[in-house]
């Protein structure tokens, strides 16, 4: 009775209530950082973006069935390195959403920069082109570290990005750091922290460095930090933030005042998000169904047929652990009211799986939000839901 109870349930989906964010993938990069196993190409030549440009618009123009009406609650330009592309480009291809009427009032323009590319000219051009909020891949201020991640920027780059972002009040800015470094300290970690701190800068998105199967690291023996240093690491940092009135909102990501990235916070409340771009990743509601989407990642592939996708159908049987494990991730919950108001589908089994986790200590009673000993073995409570 219970699948039947399921299947029924998953008809019951209200697409235009779910808010809709746009991702746009810029693969090109300088050169494959060996940690980095995100879709890139290194051989970005002349006529390369007039091409792209020309089949993301054809992507847009072909996604209707996929934003249903809806405007976009916000935009992100990821990469790949998107501050390799002309700050020309990216006032055309903001112009074009103007011009489609696709942005909701209001709505939060991201964009990826490398510590090199951060110059006023830069700056100034993608604020007038509608950016108005950045993220910078600092990853650390530590000569040494940067040297072992084998980073194309010093630690000079970084303190003179931080320094010129910071004269543009109009913007927010957040930067990337990276712990868990090979031969990294907890005193190198806390300067890291320290710098971010003083900088007065409201956002950070603060990664533990993981060796993914398909990158270069993972072919060498690498003497990384013992767990034991890694949780050293993670109470110096949180004590530091806290400190100065920074706090951590979601798994890897920290702020000032509140100041959450809106793009990222959909991802995690179960907000739909279109992706274009060669590789770039979907999540639609649909009356009947929730879809993730992959597109093609060569970039010549993308260019040739931009509107080919691989589908995966999220259905009764998976979709109480794919809403976990997003939600989950959000420190402070979020409650059945929030979700309810932004479209979200909440079943008899997952109230059921929450019930369950309630009772073993890991789940909140009032809220969908792990407990304190839940979020810190944040993958034993999501398993919950499976």
């Amino acid at each position: 009775m219970q699948q039947n109870h399921s299947q029924k349930s998953l008809k019951n989906f209200n697409p235009s209530k779910v808010p809709l964010s746009l991702y746009i993938h810029l693969p090109w990069c300088e050169k494959q950082c060996p940690y980095c196993d995100f879709n890139i190409n290194t051989n970005k030549s002349e006529g390369d973006e007039d091409k792209l440009i020309n089949a993301l618009y054809q992507d847009l123009r072909g996604s209707d069935q996929y934003i249903q009406n809806r405007k976009f609650s916000s935009v992100y330009f990821g990469g790949g390195t998107p501050s390799l592309v002309s700050a020309k480009m990216i006032k055309k291809i903001l112009a074009k959403f103007q011009d489609m009427s696709l942005l909701q009032k209001g709505c939060e323009i991201s964009f990826e920069l490398n510590p090199k590319e951060v110059t006023h000219a830069y700056i100034e051009e993608i604020i007038e082109a509608g950016v108005n909020r950045i993220s910078i891949g600092i990853q650390s201020f530590d000569q040494n570290m940067l040297d072992t991640l084998e980073r194309n920027h010093s630690s000079d780059d970084s303190y003179q990005a931080i320094k010129i972002a910071s004269e543009f009040k109009e913007i927010d800015i957040s930067i990337d750091l990276i712990y868990g470094i090979m031969d990294q300290s907890v005193e190198s970690l806390k300067k890291d922290i320290q710098i971010f701190c003083e900088s007065k800068i409201s956002h950070l998105s603060f990664y533990q460095l993981t060796i993914e199967p398909n990158t270069i690291f993972y072919k060498r023996e690498l003497n990384v930090p013992s767990d034991k240093t890694i949780e050293l690491m993670e109470i110096a940092a949180k004590e530091s933030l806290n400190a100065y009135d920074i706090f951590q909102y979601e798994v890897s990501s920290w702020a000032k005042n509140n100041s959450f990235s809106k793009h990222n916070m959909n991802y995690w409340l179960y907000g739909d998000y279109l992706g274009i771009g060669p590789g770039a990743h979907s999540k639609i509601t649909e009356k009947s169904s929730i879809t993730r989407m992959i597109k093609l990642k060569k970039v010549e592939s993308y260019i040739s047929d931009p509107l080919k996708i691989t589908k995966i159908q999220i259905d009764n049987s998976s979709y109480d652990l794919d809403l976990a494990m997003n939600v989950l991730r959000v420190k402070n919950g979020v409650s059945f009211e929030e979700l309810k108001k932004r479209g979200v589908f909440i079943s008899k089994s997952f109230r059921e799986k929450l019930q369950l986790g309630y009772e073993n200590g890991l789940i909140d009673q009032n809220l969908i939000k792990a407990t304190d000993q839940g979020y810190k073995f944040l993958n034993d409570t999501i398993n919950t839901f499976n």
